[in-house]
């Protein structure tokens, strides 16, 4: 595999702006940004996710020029294992620096409508079923999501759309990968699930969150409330537990701090705790924690089977790739996943825009589809689509 380092500006103006359509990813951390040109291999199928970071090591070897080659490998996960999990070794990568110095483009949409969309009454219920759940089962959170179809009547200009995710996001991951069936996923996830560089280890699970606001003093109001309320400090405890019960069979030295932290994105405010620790095999893949990790309960819930099966049981689509993971491993084992949230699969006049929120004992319904609604202004906001009013009805 070609490696090229190449300044922030060729690639935001020349392979961005010429070759995203044709490129099997784009992932952009706080710090780089990585971009796929052409396949070298690729695997897209059903796996058992106790089986990527072997499937991905296979591959990664079999890439391998010589003992000193470091191929990479970008993948994105399903939130089921039922779906197929897509890995591509590119023939070519470039790697830049941060690409967010860019400037946020014009509104791109001027005219969206919603074509698939469960009513807020659904949703409602379905938060309504879970909070019976937990008053009859060992049910303890679970994460509801819901999914939003949206036509255009113009062609979504996807340079311009991740060009805003970019903008909006940048102390985030920024993502745009192909999918089998032609639609590009896009999205500009704030939830790193865990990153690996050499012995190092570091995983910022999230959990409760509130809508931003254009006043700050609101947005001081809920940073507050975030911290002073036990309904969130109850939904972040679990992710964080579970988080930290994974990590300590990999790594020692976990530093778990012991109060959790405010985040903010354009549009929501979170709960944030960073773990850290060194990892007791430097060789391990990346992917292998990762792979143990996911689900968490902050996509999925807690205890994660009975979640899952309460998912299944009240959600009425296929998450497909909302709620699984993106990113990338080496030969090394370094990499970097991170949840897929605050996405969409973009096809050229079509989104199908996804969101969810954590449901604890203490949830009221309208307040769990108003976040969700707060969650899909992302990236309706970045495409310049306005439906704030019919996401929360």
């Amino acid at each position: 595999m070609q490696r090229e380092v190449i300044g922030y500006s060729k690639m935001a103006q020349e392979l961005i702006e010429q070759q995203l359509t044709t490129s099997p990813f784009f992932f952009a951390s706080p710090s780089n940004t990585l971009f796929g040109a052409g396949v070298a291999q690729e695997f897209h199928q059903p796996i058992p996710f106790a089986d990527l970071a072997n499937q991905a090591t296979t591959m990664l070897q079999a890439a391998k020029k010589d003992d000193a080659d470091n191929p990479l490998l970008f993948g994105i996960v399903p939130f089921s294992d039922d779906n197929p999990t897509r890995f591509v070794i590119p023939e070519k990568l470039y790697v830049s620096s941060s690409t967010r110095g860019n400037q946020p483009r014009p509104n791109m949409v001027s005219q969206a409508k919603l074509i698939s969309s469960p009513s807020g009454q659904q949703y409602r219920q379905g938060v309504e079923d879970l909070l019976e759940m937990f008053a009859t089962t060992g049910l303890s959170k679970a994460v509801l999501s819901r999914a939003v179809e949206v036509a255009t009547h113009e062609d979504i200009p996807l340079q311009n759309l991740l060009n805003n995710l970019l903008a909006i996001n940048s102390r985030g991951y920024t993502f745009a990968a192909n999918t089998q069936d032609g639609a590009k996923l896009m999205g500009a996830s704030p939830e790193l699930l865990v990153a690996k560089k050499g012995s190092h280890l570091i995983s910022n699970p999230l959990a409760g969150s509130r809508p931003r606001s254009e006043s700050e003093a609101l947005n001081e109001a809920s940073r507050l409330s975030l911290l002073n309320t036990q309904k969130d400090l109850h939904e972040h405890g679990l992710v964080v537990e579970e988080v930290e019960r994974v990590l300590s069979r990999y790594c020692h030295n976990l530093y778990t701090p012991m109060v959790p932290s405010v985040i903010e994105t354009q549009t929501m405010l979170h709960l944030s705790t960073v773990l850290e620790g060194q990892v007791s095999d430097p060789h391990l893949n990346v992917l292998q924690i990762a792979a143990d990790l996911h689900p968490t309960p902050a996509v999925c819930g807690y205890p994660r089977e009975d979640a899952y099966q309460a998912i299944r049981k009240i959600e009425q689509f296929d998450r497909g790739y909302f709620t699984g993971m993106v990113g990338w491993c080496d030969a090394r084992g370094n990499g970097e996943w991170v949840v897929t949230i605050r996405c969409a699969e973009v096809q050229k006049r079509q989104m199908k825009v996804y969101a969810g929120a954590g449901i604890v004992n203490e949830s009221v319904p309208q307040s769990e589809l108003d976040e969700t609604g707060a969650k899909m202004g992302t990236i309706l906001s970045a495409a310049g689509i306005q439906l704030n009013d019919l996401l929360t009805a």
